[in-house]
């Protein structure tokens, strides 16, 4: 409690319950009446209507949504009171988020009063608190739950009165910021579709198709109380540089290991000459302007360009300022005829002293604007030489779970990096885990334990990049990174076994068993990864080779046992099904990864029909189990490499012939 109480915990205090009670439904009737301000917030107005459907759908009783205005007296026993939203009534009785941070909420039970509130329009940078407070009523006190998006992934148990006793509890959540990317629609998966025979309006109507759910929800991550805003603007910062400087001022950009300075081969993700005054004082000009243009913005981005072509800078100015001593990493030239890799010292120091001089000059105009910068890519290592200047906001992003010696390094980074900037936050990469192949990989305990670390060691908030939408083989992962964002002191193993208990009821210890058998894969995955890549002719492929027959079959053996446990339970049976669909396509990704070998010789006839039986499980995968596996991703990230197996997929002419 002490260790929580700065940041998340302001007052929870949960009455055990008395002679009094809220008695929101009796025998299928209504006998409350939803309450909201006059002026209600947007929170308000969605978690009234959020709280009305989900009662609906539980008891079969529809509850009246008012006003306050057209109330008149007091709860009575017959017509009991349910406030949803901050408004005069709960001030009369004595409730408010006065003493609440950003996303706090209030919820409370007294008398014949339900009273769901949060901080709302008051808190700009989380103006959602009335809606957390609804979906915790009706997890905590109805036992609602929401596994994976749409409705088989809704746990609704069936009540046909609905009372509540007496509670009092108030919640600020510690994380500033709490988000998890929704991947939707983008020009990746536009590939994978093309290469599956689908389009842009057979992907929006799929997916709109399987996330409908009977209730309003808000959708699956709004749910989960992910939400909270740094205000200050993120991502890659100079992609628009080269096009609008390139010509002029050919200087400002990096020099490449054979002496050219261009940058036209992939302009948008061009390399900066950081030690380039002029460059400097251009770029601080335009943070100023930008900053000028959204004077609510707290804060604009100085983060690097992504990957690409081009190199970092060789010039001597930018070499001296690295730190001689700095950890190895690799750099690339791709200026020569075959790409060089060729090792170097970190990064960090030039990427420091560049982002400390930009910011220099912003703040003398804006002294508290802040700077969004990465501890990332080659410049991962903590500083050695050189101090952030104060209003640096770090973005950490490298911690693995498919590979241990990364995860342990990440976490000594995090602690120094920690220690050198005075606000940091999270932006992993970690849900694109798997997102080449659509497996399993589970690491839902060693993220516990990591985020309760970061938790605890400055993690303002998160950004994390992205979820992939492989719902029968990660969701578990996706659930327990969610739900640890509300309050990462939340034991994990009780997370787990609550999302097998609420979804799989009878079938729970044998669903437990099959989820706990996928971490320990994944586990045996990170520790062994360079052995296991060594028969595969390509880091990029995940070694899935793991998934043997035999692995297959015991995983199997789990599932049956839990159809058999779960006979004559219909819901719990079609999410059997589900992860059934997510074990067949790892079971499917097993046999073709099989084939890759790193002598190259490959079985080409084996191997053309297990990738054309691949092919077809992923078109049915997409029309009949849409959220199951996001194969229009996988295709996009795996099929290219699948012509070292001397196949590639089907053409518009071919698939219409079969």
């Amino acid at each position: 409690m002490t260790r929580i109480s700065r940041w998340v915990l302001l007052s929870v205090c949960v009455a055990a319950a008395t002679a009094h009670a809220v008695t929101l439904v009796e025998n299928g009737q209504p006998r409350a009446v939803i309450i909201l301000p006059d002026a209600p917030s947007p929170a308000a107005k969605l978690g009234a209507q959020i709280l009305r459907d989900h009662l609906k759908q539980i008891s079969g009783a529809t509850l009246l949504i008012k006003k306050e205005s057209s109330i008149s007296g007091n709860a009575t026993p017959e017509q009991p009171w349910v406030l949803v939203g901050e408004g005069k009534l709960a001030g009369q009785l004595g409730l408010s988020t006065a003493s609440l941070g950003p996303g706090g909420m209030v919820l409370c039970a007294k008398a014949n009063v339900l009273a769901l509130f949060g901080t709302d329009d008051h808190t700009a940078t989380d103006p959602d608190g009335t809606r957390y407070a609804v979906v915790t009523f009706l997890e905590d006190k109805l036992g609602v739950r929401w596994l994976w998006p749409g409705e088989l992934g809704k746990v609704l148990p069936r009540r046909a009165t609905i009372t509540v006793g007496d509670f009092d509890q108030k919640f600020t959540p510690r994380l500033v910021q709490r988000r998890i990317r929704d991947s939707h629609y983008n020009d990746r998966l536009e590939t994978g579709l093309k290469n599956l025979g689908f389009t842009a309006a057979d992907y929006r109507r799929q997916r709109a198709d399987a996330e409908k759910t009977t209730s309003e929800s808000g959708g699956w991550f709004d749910w989960q109380k992910l939400g909270g805003s740094f205000n200050v603007s993120g991502g890659h910062a100079f992609g628009h540089l080269w096009e609008k400087y390139g010509k002029e001022h050919p200087d400002w950009f990096a020099m490449q290991p054979n002496g050219s300075r261009d940058q036209s081969r992939n302009g948008a993700r061009s390399r900066l000459c950081k030690s380039n005054p002029e460059l400097i004082a251009a770029i601080a000009r335009e943070k100023i302007e930008e900053l000028n243009k959204n004077p609510k913005l707290a804060g604009v981005s100085l983060s690097p360009n992504d990957g690409g072509a081009n190199t970092f800078c060789t010039c001597p100015k930018c070499e001296a300022l690295d730190a001689p001593s700095g950890r190895k990493v690799k750099l690339w030239d791709n200026t020569s005829s075959a790409r060089r890799e060729f090792e170097h010292v970190s990064l960090t120091d030039r990427m420091i002293s560049f982002w400390n001089a930009v910011a220099e000059q912003v703040a003398r105009v804006h002294p508290n604007a802040l700077f969004t910068v990465d501890a990332y890519s080659a410049y991962r290592s903590p500083p050695l030489l050189r101090t952030l200047h104060p209003n640096l906001v770090v973005r950490f992003v490298n911690i693995s779970y498919t590979d241990e010696t990364l995860r342990q390094q990440g976490l000594a980074d995090w602690n120094e990096w920690a220690k050198a900037a005075k606000k940091i936050y999270f932006r992993p990469n970690l849900m694109l885990a798997g997102r080449r192949s659509g497996a399993p990989m589970i690491y839902a305990h060693k993220f516990a334990q990591d985020f309760r670390h970061l938790a605890s060691h400055g993690m303002w908030g998160t950004d994390f990049d992205s979820c992939m939408h492989n719902w029968s083989t990660q969701g578990l992962n996706y659930y327990v990174v969610a739900r640890l964002h509300w309050n990462p002191d939340q034991d994990v193993d009780d997370l787990i076994t609550d999302y097998c208990r609420a979804g799989f009821g009878p079938a729970a210890q044998s669903v437990r068993r099959y989820f706990d058998e996928l971490e320990a894969i994944t586990n045996q995955i990170a520790a062994s990864r360079q052995a296991l890549n060594e028969d595969i002719d390509t880091a990029k492929i995940e070694p899935l080779n793991v998934f043997t027959p035999e692995v297959i079959a015991k995983l199997r053996n789990r599932l049956h046992e839990a159809r058999r446990q779960a006979t004559g339970d219909e819901t719990v049976l079609k999410r059997l099904v589900f992860l059934e669909t997510g074990l067949r396509w790892t079971e499917m990704e097993g046999r073709v990864h099989a084939f890759f070998r790193k002598d190259g010789k490959v079985d080409k006839v084996g191997a053309r029909k297990a990738c054309d039986e691949r092919y077809e499980m992923m078109q049915a995968i997409f029309q009949n189990s849409f959220l199951a596996v996001n194969v229009a991703a996988v295709s996009w990230g795996e099929d290219g490499y699948l012509r070292r197996l001397h196949w590639k997929h089907p053409t518009a002419e071919t698939r219409n012939a079969r």
